[in-house]
Protein backbone atom coordinates (compact mmCIF):
# COMPACT_ATOMS: atom_id res chain seq x y z
CA UNK A 1 0.00 0.00 0.00
CA UNK A 2 1.08 3.67 -1.08
CA UNK A 3 2.15 5.30 2.73
CA UNK A 4 4.85 7.23 4.18
CA UNK A 5 6.44 5.09 6.81
CA UNK A 6 9.44 4.80 8.99
CA UNK A 7 12.04 2.62 7.06
CA UNK A 8 14.21 2.86 10.68
CA UNK A 9 15.09 4.70 13.43
CA UNK A 10 17.77 7.34 13.88
CA UNK A 11 17.49 10.19 16.82
CA UNK A 12 20.11 12.75 15.17
CA UNK A 13 18.41 12.53 11.81
CA UNK A 14 15.00 11.56 11.38
CA UNK A 15 14.12 12.45 8.14
CA UNK A 16 16.80 10.32 6.91
CA UNK A 17 14.94 7.34 7.61
CA UNK A 18 11.40 8.41 6.11
CA UNK A 19 10.17 6.71 3.41
CA UNK A 20 7.41 7.06 0.88
CA UNK A 21 6.36 4.34 -1.13
CA UNK A 22 4.64 0.77 -0.87
CA UNK A 23 4.97 -0.80 1.98
CA UNK A 24 2.98 -4.06 3.53
CA UNK A 25 0.85 -2.60 6.11
CA UNK A 26 1.51 -5.19 9.66
CA UNK A 27 -1.73 -7.08 10.70
CA UNK A 28 -4.64 -5.67 12.26
CA UNK A 29 -7.21 -7.41 14.05
CA UNK A 30 -9.59 -9.14 11.57
CA UNK A 31 -12.93 -7.18 13.48
CA UNK A 32 -11.51 -3.98 12.46
CA UNK A 33 -12.70 -1.77 9.46
CA UNK A 34 -11.34 -0.04 6.45
CA UNK A 35 -11.39 3.97 6.48
CA UNK A 36 -10.42 5.08 3.09
CA UNK A 37 -8.38 8.26 3.92
CA UNK A 38 -8.73 11.78 2.33
CA UNK A 39 -6.65 13.91 4.83
CA UNK A 40 -4.08 13.46 7.58
CA UNK A 41 -2.25 15.98 9.52
CA UNK A 42 1.34 15.63 10.94
CA UNK A 43 2.11 16.20 14.29
CA UNK A 44 5.25 15.96 16.51
CA UNK A 45 4.67 12.13 17.59
CA UNK A 46 5.99 11.47 13.83
CA UNK A 47 9.01 13.05 14.17
CA UNK A 48 9.20 11.18 17.77
CA UNK A 49 8.57 8.00 16.43
CA UNK A 50 11.41 8.52 13.79
CA UNK A 51 13.86 8.94 16.35
CA UNK A 52 13.10 6.17 18.42
CA UNK A 53 10.77 7.82 20.99
CA UNK A 54 7.65 6.18 19.98
CA UNK A 55 9.04 3.42 17.92
CA UNK A 56 11.36 0.51 18.40
CA UNK A 57 13.82 -0.57 15.56
CA UNK A 58 12.27 -4.54 15.51
CA UNK A 59 8.91 -2.51 14.64
CA UNK A 60 10.31 -0.85 11.49
CA UNK A 61 9.04 -0.73 8.79
CA UNK A 62 5.73 1.23 10.44
CA UNK A 63 3.26 3.46 8.64
CA UNK A 64 3.36 6.92 10.03
CA UNK A 65 0.40 9.35 11.00
CA UNK A 66 -1.99 9.67 13.73
CA UNK A 67 -4.82 11.66 12.88
CA UNK A 68 -7.11 11.04 9.89
CA UNK A 69 -10.25 11.81 8.13
CA UNK A 70 -12.18 9.57 5.42
CA UNK A 71 -15.00 7.29 3.69
CA UNK A 72 -15.81 4.55 5.95
CA UNK A 73 -17.50 1.25 4.40
CA UNK A 74 -20.48 2.75 4.21
CA UNK A 75 -19.96 5.78 3.22
CA UNK A 76 -20.15 7.88 5.91
CA UNK A 77 -17.99 10.62 6.22
CA UNK A 78 -15.80 10.19 9.54
CA UNK A 79 -12.51 11.54 11.56
CA UNK A 80 -10.62 8.47 13.31
CA UNK A 81 -9.86 8.58 16.87
CA UNK A 82 -6.37 7.95 16.93
CA UNK A 83 -6.04 6.07 20.74
CA UNK A 84 -6.21 2.49 20.55
CA UNK A 85 -6.98 0.46 24.10
CA UNK A 86 -7.62 -3.12 24.78
CA UNK A 87 -11.62 -3.99 24.04
CA UNK A 88 -11.70 -5.63 27.46
CA UNK A 89 -10.64 -2.13 29.12
CA UNK A 90 -13.44 -0.98 27.92
CA UNK A 91 -12.59 3.46 27.79
CA UNK A 92 -9.23 3.18 26.05
CA UNK A 93 -8.35 6.66 27.36
CA UNK A 94 -7.90 5.03 30.98
CA UNK A 95 -6.28 1.58 29.71
CA UNK A 96 -2.16 1.83 30.23
CA UNK A 97 -1.90 -0.12 27.32
CA UNK A 98 -3.08 1.98 24.94
CA UNK A 99 -1.19 3.47 21.86
CA UNK A 100 -1.50 5.91 19.61
CA UNK A 101 -1.73 4.60 15.84
CA UNK A 102 1.55 4.08 14.41
CA UNK A 103 3.39 3.09 17.91
CA UNK A 104 1.88 -0.90 17.52
CA UNK A 105 -0.59 -0.35 14.80
CA UNK A 106 -0.13 1.13 11.33
CA UNK A 107 -0.79 4.62 11.00
CA UNK A 108 -2.81 7.00 8.88
CA UNK A 109 -0.50 7.96 6.42
CA UNK A 110 -1.48 5.68 3.51
CA UNK A 111 -4.42 5.38 1.41
CA UNK A 112 -6.64 3.68 4.22
CA UNK A 113 -6.10 3.07 7.62
CA UNK A 114 -7.55 0.16 9.49
CA UNK A 115 -9.27 0.80 12.78
CA UNK A 116 -12.08 -0.63 15.20
CA UNK A 117 -15.06 0.45 14.17
CA UNK A 118 -15.82 2.23 17.27
CA UNK A 119 -13.10 4.62 16.48
CA UNK A 120 -14.83 6.33 13.75
CA UNK A 121 -16.58 9.33 14.90
CA UNK A 122 -19.26 11.09 11.80
CA UNK A 123 -18.07 14.14 10.26
CA UNK A 124 -21.15 16.57 9.63
CA UNK A 125 -20.93 17.99 6.08
CA UNK A 126 -20.12 21.69 7.34
CA UNK A 127 -16.67 20.74 8.53
CA UNK A 128 -13.76 19.74 5.49
CA UNK A 129 -11.44 16.24 5.79
CA UNK A 130 -8.63 18.85 5.94
CA UNK A 131 -10.02 20.79 9.09
CA UNK A 132 -10.85 17.27 10.56
CA UNK A 133 -7.96 15.16 10.02
CA UNK A 134 -5.83 18.11 12.39
CA UNK A 135 -8.26 17.55 15.75
CA UNK A 136 -7.76 14.63 17.62
CA UNK A 137 -4.65 14.35 18.52
CA UNK A 138 -3.82 18.01 19.28
CA UNK A 139 -7.69 18.97 20.43
CA UNK A 140 -8.07 15.84 22.45
CA UNK A 141 -4.49 16.71 24.21
CA UNK A 142 -5.75 20.39 25.00
CA UNK A 143 -9.22 19.82 26.16
CA UNK A 144 -7.68 17.49 28.90
CA UNK A 145 -5.32 19.94 29.55
CA UNK A 146 -7.82 22.27 30.13
CA UNK A 147 -10.41 20.15 31.39
CA UNK A 148 -9.10 17.59 33.77
CA UNK A 149 -5.39 18.39 34.73
CA UNK A 150 -5.58 22.73 35.13
CA UNK A 151 -9.17 22.30 37.02
CA UNK A 152 -9.51 26.08 35.52
CA UNK A 153 -13.37 27.29 35.70
CA UNK A 154 -15.09 29.82 32.98
CA UNK A 155 -13.52 32.97 34.32
CA UNK A 156 -9.80 31.57 35.07
CA UNK A 157 -7.24 33.07 33.04
CA UNK A 158 -4.80 30.81 31.51
CA UNK A 159 -1.46 31.11 30.49
CA UNK A 160 -0.62 29.35 26.65
CA UNK A 161 3.14 29.69 25.59
CA UNK A 162 4.25 29.18 22.09
CA UNK A 163 1.24 30.45 20.08
CA UNK A 164 1.27 28.50 16.54
CA UNK A 165 1.83 25.03 17.85
CA UNK A 166 -1.33 22.63 17.08
CA UNK A 167 -1.79 21.97 20.84
CA UNK A 168 -1.56 25.18 21.85
CA UNK A 169 -3.73 26.19 18.49
CA UNK A 170 -6.04 23.94 19.86
CA UNK A 171 -5.48 25.27 23.79
CA UNK A 172 -6.78 28.92 22.36
CA UNK A 173 -9.89 27.46 20.36
CA UNK A 174 -11.12 25.61 23.61
CA UNK A 175 -10.27 27.09 26.44
CA UNK A 176 -12.56 30.49 24.65
CA UNK A 177 -15.08 28.23 24.25
CA UNK A 178 -15.06 27.35 28.07
CA UNK A 179 -15.05 30.91 29.45
CA UNK A 180 -11.23 31.33 29.78
CA UNK A 181 -9.24 34.62 29.88
CA UNK A 182 -6.70 33.28 27.30
CA UNK A 183 -3.43 34.72 27.32
CA UNK A 184 -0.22 33.45 24.85
CA UNK A 185 2.83 34.13 24.49
CA UNK A 186 5.43 33.66 21.61
CA UNK A 187 8.65 34.72 19.91
CA UNK A 188 6.96 35.54 16.93
CA UNK A 189 5.26 38.89 17.10
CA UNK A 190 2.77 37.74 13.78
CA UNK A 191 1.93 34.23 15.87
CA UNK A 192 0.79 36.24 18.45
CA UNK A 193 -1.36 38.72 16.75
CA UNK A 194 -2.86 35.65 14.73
CA UNK A 195 -3.23 34.29 18.18
CA UNK A 196 -5.54 37.20 18.70
CA UNK A 197 -7.62 36.53 15.86
CA UNK A 198 -8.49 32.89 17.01
CA UNK A 199 -9.72 33.90 19.93
CA UNK A 200 -6.42 34.75 22.51
CA UNK A 201 -7.67 37.81 24.44
CA UNK A 202 -4.12 39.20 24.59
CA UNK A 203 -0.33 38.15 23.38
CA UNK A 204 2.80 38.64 25.16
CA UNK A 205 6.73 38.41 23.98
CA UNK A 206 7.98 36.01 25.68
CA UNK A 207 9.52 37.00 29.05
CA UNK A 208 7.15 39.78 29.11
CA UNK A 209 6.03 40.85 32.77
CA UNK A 210 2.22 40.10 32.33
CA UNK A 211 -0.07 41.70 34.29
CA UNK A 212 -2.15 39.70 36.42
CA UNK A 213 -0.74 36.16 37.87
CA UNK A 214 -2.88 33.24 35.99
CA UNK A 215 -4.62 30.34 37.30
CA UNK A 216 -2.90 27.35 34.75
CA UNK A 217 -0.19 27.38 32.43
CA UNK A 218 0.08 25.69 29.04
Amino acid sequence: MYSIYAAGINPEDPLSVLEIGDVEPKPTPQEWVDVEVKAMSLNHHDVWALRGQALRAEQVPMILGTDAAGIAPDGTRVVVHAVIGTPVRGDETLDPKRSLLSEVYPGTFAERVRVPASNLIPLPESMGFEEASCLPTAYLTAYRMLSTKSGTQPGDTVLIQGAGGGVSTAAIVLGKAMGLRVWVTSRDTAKGEWATTIGADEAFELGARLPDRGDAVI
